[in-house]
């Protein structure tokens, strides 16, 4: 099922509604082409995936996916994902929260951009249960050495390298361990 809230607005979500059931909950923010979405769905039936994705055209694309696959466990959200987590989003109902190479807006007018800023990890530690996991990850140093730090303001952090045993989670990821570029990664918790 895809939401967008410029035609539906941004109400508070009931997630058991929206599933048909009281799973768990795992929101990826930024889904690209739904890689980690789709393969995670396929994998773990009995969790909820919900994937936020701004892009209009990414949206589209795995939307196509999902109903080819005919998943019943995901529902897509075109819109800002700090929006999405402020308005539509309640307290403590995400049990895992993913957010993979995100746009790490390297010019410094663009900073405010970032996914990860203050503003934003406020709204996840709000959403995120209180038993919830965090994963960000990025190829990008510069962004990853500012990002980890204020992560760590908010969240207990562990920082990580992704091993070999470490299946590739999206197509970025995939494609810059070909070429060999190192991979940086933050687990987090309340």
């Amino acid at each position: 099922m895809l939401i967008d809230p410029r035609d539906t607005g941004l109400d508070p979500l009931d997630l058991h509604a929206l599933f048909g059931n009281s799973n768990p909950v795992v929101l990826e923010i930024g889904s690209g082409s739904g890689r980690f979405l789709i393969t995670s769905a396929e994998e773990r039936p009995d969790r909820n995936f919900l994937g936020v994705e701004k892009s209009l055209h990414y949206h589209r694309f795995i939307g196509d996916r999902l109903a080819r696959r005919k998943l019943t466990n995901v529902r897509l959200i075109n819109h800002d994902a700090v929006l999405v987590m402020q308005k539509m989003l309640a307290d403590r109902s995400i049990d895992e929260l993913h957010i993979y190479f995100p746009d790490p807006w390297p010019r410094p007018r663009y900073h405010k951009r970032r996914i990860i800023r203050p503003e934003s990890l406020l709204e996840m530690r709000r959403v995120l249960a209180d038993d919830g996991i965090g994963v960000f990850v990025t190829d990008h140093a510069v962004y990853f050495k500012k990002a980890a730090p204020l992560i760590e303001e908010f969240f207990r952090a562990e920082r990580r390298t992704p091993g070999p045993d470490d299946p590739p989670r999206t197509n970025y990821e995939a494609k810059y361990r070909e070429e060999g570029r190192p991979i940086f990664e933050v687990r987090f918790r309340k």
